[in-house]
Parts: C-alpha cells; sequence; structure tokens
C-alpha cells in the first residue's frame, strides 16, 4: 500500500489544532474538577534584588506565617520562581528582600490557586 501525502499549510494546521483541541478536552474529561487534584504556586521574584525569604499561609486562617519555603542560605534571585505544591483554595503570601533589612517585604493577600491550574505571584508588582 502506498500512501502520499500532499503538504496544505492551512490544513495541517487546522488539524493539529484541533487535535491538540480534542486532547485537552478528553484530558480535562479523563480528570474531572475534583478539587483535591495536584496544584501549585508559582512565585516570581519581580523585585529588583534577592529575596531570602517567602512564606505561604491559608488565607485569613492564621496569623503565624509559618517556615520560610526556601532553604537554608537559598535564594530567589530576581526573574526566578519558585513552585509550591498546594492544595487548590486561597494563600496569603510574603517574602523579604537579602539585601534591605529597612525594607518591609511584600506581601499579598488572597492569591487564589486554582484545581489543575495552580496561581502565581509576581513578587514586587
Amino acid at each position: 500500500m502506498t500512501v502520499t501525502l500532499t503538504y496544505a499549510p492551512s490544513r495541517v494546521r487546522l488539524f493539529v489544532l484541533g487535535g491538540v483541541g480534542l486532547l485537552l478536552a478528553l484530558t480535562t474529561l479523563a480528570c474531572g474538577s475534583d478539587s483535591s487534584g495536584d496544584s501549585a504556586l508559582t512565585i516570581i521574584n519581580g523585585a529588583s534584588g534577592a529575596l531570602c525569604s517567602v512564606r505561604v499561609k491559608k488565607a485569613s486562617s492564621q496569623t503565624f506565617w509559618g517556615r520560610n519555603r526556601l532553604g537554608s542560605g537559598e535564594q530567589l534571585e530576581p526573574g526566578a520562581s519558585l513552585t509550591l505544591d498546594l492544595p487548590a483554595g486561597y494563600y496569603d503570601a510574603d517574602a523579604h528582600l537579602c539585601d534591605d533589612k529597612a525594607h518591609p517585604g511584600f506581601l499579598s493577600y488572597d492569591i487564589q490557586i486554582a484545581p489543575e491550574a495552580g496561581g502565581a505571584w509576581l513578587v514586587g508588582q
């Protein structure tokens, strides 16, 4: 059997886009919309200096911020990101610069982490 392929750019793009759309739809149906699925918060350092402290807590759930999510001696350089696996929901976050003890730090409240999609916080913006 001989198969001949004819290149038609618009048809190939349409076929590929349609296939990707179908794959996404099937994945969504297979995964469902269960809120217990994997979610993540991506924290991007948009500040002018390195961050030495990043803390995250459930929104309005407590006054204690918890532990620093960066390891001992670890810094999040400008433009770098940190991804934390967290359940879907709303979170508060704070971050502090390494070299500027006079800076009050950065705060963000009610960051939404959606099921299966996650969330993001651009520090300093």
